[in-house]
Parts: C-alpha cells; sequence; structure tokens
C-alpha cells in the first residue's frame, strides 16, 4: 500500500502495538504524527527509528507528547485535538485496561477507563471527520478489546468490556454513515499480546491462556491493521486477532 501524501496521525504509538504501526504506516510514506503519555528514551528511539526510514511528503515525523486524562477540555486544547482535524488517517492505540469485578470498580476507575476507551476516541473520531468528507477520503481504525464485538457479560473487566462494547457501535455507526464519502471505520480486537508492558510471570500466564501457547506478537496485529487500512473495501469490520481464544 502507499500512503505518500496522506497525513497520519497515531494515538499512543510509543511502545508496543501502537509502535509497530507507526513504523508501518511511515514505511508506507504517510506524513506521520506520533502521539505519547511522555517523553522517554523509547520514544525518542521510535522518531529516530521512523525518521531512518526516509524523506517523505510534508515535514514528518512529528511527535506530540500529552498525559491522556479524564478532561474534556484539555483534550480540546491539546495538541493532538489539533492534529487530528486534519488527519486522512486516524489510529487511536491507547486505551489503558482494568481488571476488576464490579465491587471492585472505584468511581475514579469508571471515569477514567469509559473515558480513554470510548470517550476520547469518540471526540478524535468527530474532530476528524468533517476534513475527511471534505477531502472525501479518510481512514480511521479504532481498537476494541478480546470479545467485545456484541454485548456479553464480563467477571473480571466488565467496566473495561462495556467501554470497547461501545466501541464496537461506534465503529459500525462511522462506516454505516460514511462510507459513501470515501470514508472507512474499522476496528481491531487484538488477544493476549507480548509487549514490553508484560512482566515475565504475565507473560508466562497468558500464554498458558492462549490457544498455542504462544502470545500474538505486535508486528502481526501491525501487519493486520496496515492491510485494514490499506484496503476501503474492508468498512465496518471487527477483526478479532486472538488465534481463536474463548473466556
Amino acid at each position: 500500500m502507499d500512503f505518500l501524501g496522506k497525513k497520519a496521525v497515531l494515538i499512543g504509538g510509543s511502545g508496543g502495538i501502537g509502535r509497530e504501526i507507526a513504523l508501518g504506516l511511515a514505511g508506507a510514506g504517510a506524513d506521520l504524527t506520533v502521539h505519547g503519555g511522555s517523553r522517554s528514551p523509547r520514544f525518542d528511539s521510535l522518531m529516530e527509528d521512523i525518521a531512518a526510514l526516509g524523506p517523505r511528503r510534508g515535514d514528518g515525523p512529528r511527535s506530540m507528547v500529552f498525559r491522556i486524562t479524564p478532561d474534556v477540555d484539555a483534550l480540546l486544547s491539546s495538541p493532538v485535538y489539533a492534529a487530528v482535524a486534519s488527519a486522512d488517517i486516524l489510529c487511536v492505540c491507547f486505551g489503558p485496561f482494568l481488571q476488576a469485578p464490579l465491587h471492585e470498580t472505584s468511581p475514579e476507575d469508571w471515569e477514567r477507563i469509559v473515558f480513554c476507551n470510548y470517550t476520547l476516541p469518540g471526540i478524535l473520531v468527530s474532530a476528524s471527520l468533517p476534513g475527511m468528507m471534505e477531502r472525501a477520503w479518510g481512514r480511521i481504525l479504532l481498537f476494541g478489546g478480546t470479545g467485545t464485538q456484541e454485548a456479553a457479560a464480563s467477571r473480571t473487566n466488565p467496566c473495561y468490556a462495556g467501554a470497547k462494547t461501545g466501541l464496537s457501535s461506534l465503529v459500525k455507526s462511522v462506516a454505516a454513515e460514511y462510507a459513501p464519502r470515501g470514508i472507512t471505520c474499522n476496528a481491531l480486537l487484538p488477544g493476549f499480546t507480548d509487549t514490553e508492558y508484560l512482566t515475565a510471570e504475565e507473560r508466562d500466564a497468558l500464554a498458558r491462556k492462549i490457544p498455542g501457547g504462544s502470545l500474538i506478537r505486535p508486528r502481526q496485529i501491525a501487519e493486520a491493521a496496515l492491510f485494514v487500512l490499506g484496503h476501503p473495501e474492508i468498512n465496518g469490520a471487527l477483526v478479532n486477532i486472538d488465534k481463536g481464544w474463548k473466556s
């Protein structure tokens, strides 16, 4: 695929799945802006790796550092919101996980998890659509949770699962309304993924749960992301990447 001349904004790109998608978008020629929650050697290394891929149209790659909190006013005045308004490609990889039963889920948990996993991507999608409509071209990719393609009971993470299930409805809604405008919206629903955020003990425990006994690699998910973004006939899809895992 060739995204030369397209402006891509990636939210949550400093590590894990987001990092691999950032490299893939840059390699496909996109004029890329990558968001990270804080400045770090890992984030700086990513931007250096992107720059090393070679010249592309525009001023990219660009980085923006903004710590996402449940604060709508802060988001609306942030560089994230400004960048999304002119994006041709919007990928929202950011979304903290919470594993807790309902009786142990605090009001602060509800506010943070729902904001980051549903309200944030919703606001950013709404902000990106007017420009995409004007250009009659847009690609939106969001990230759901394992098994959240439809409403289902969750004993261990109901707050998170509920927000991600709502996100699946958002994907379908955008696709249904804006397909005639040349805009696609899809979501990947990854299973247990081997990222730098996991401890050795967590890796072992999760690997025992997944079919085949090995975690999914971030690059495999990034390859799926680039495929979906590069094929406009895929629209409104909720793509499970979980090796067939069932709870």
